[in-house]
């Protein structure tokens, strides 16, 4: 079963003056439990094709059909409620709230399923942190965190409403080689053990050759 698939996205942004092709015909097909890297200069069209794929942003032409759901034709309140079951991000600048200890930033997606008491969020969120082995730092704030430990955090927080696809956007960009490895270490278990479809973007061709296959962009189009 293919998890994402882009049937002829196309992504332009208009101004008055002048008229920018993000994406340019794009067609992928990402099977279940497939884990893909992204790769191509700044600027390419990388970051828009995550944001379309995980429902951040709506392609200008095309389809987008997440787990066989035409998601990106759904209407909002739908399209919010399919996002924040089926998928989990995680960025470059981990996007921590700082007022919030690293428990409760793990159980911001949860507040949204209407059906799960607050202890069931705080049980789930638990067992997210330990399973990125956080277990000693539920009460700590983000300030208090390493660079890896906030990359783990918001891993945890991506995992915790058990999405089918994590998209990932440079998350190790911000982390030296120790901590990056480490964090590639742990999506490639989420990946492997627990059989999560991962797309990533990375600039880190190292990384990139770890995954199970590599698409290639240059100006808004995918290259061999």
């Amino acid at each position: 079963m293919d998890m994402i698939k882009l049937s002829g996205v196309r992504k332009v942004y208009r101004t008055r003056q002048i008229e920018t092709r993000a994406l340019d015909n794009v067609n992928i097909q990402v099977p279940e439990g497939q884990f893909v890297a992204i790769m191509g200069p700044s600027g390419c069209g990388k970051s828009t094709l995550l944001n379309i794929m995980g429902l951040l942003d709506g392609p200008t032409a095309g389809s987008v059909e997440i787990a066989g759901i035409r998601a990106d034709a759904l209407k909002d309140l739908a399209m919010a409620r399919f996002r924040n079951e089926n998928l989990g991000f995680v960025f470059q600048s981990f996007y921590l709230i700082p007022q919030l200890n690293v428990l409760q930033n793990v159980m911001v997606p949860l507040q949204y399923r209407g059906d799960m008491s607050a202890s069931q969020r705080r049980e789930l969120a638990a067992e997210a942190l330990h399973r990125v082995g956080l277990d000693a730092r539920l009460r700590h704030y983000p300030r208090q965190l390493s660079g890896g430990q906030s990359q783990r955090v918001a891993i945890a927080r991506a995992i915790v409403g058990n999405p089918k696809i994590i998209l990932a956007d440079e998350p190790t960009g911000n982390l030296d080689s120790r901590m990056g490895q480490d964090i590639m270490d742990l999506l490639h278990g989420l990946n492997q053990r627990e059989g999560r479809t991962i797309v990533m973007v990375t600039h880190n061709e190292r990384q990139a050759k770890a995954a199970d296959r590599i698409i290639r962009f240059f100006d808004g189009r995918q290259v061999q």
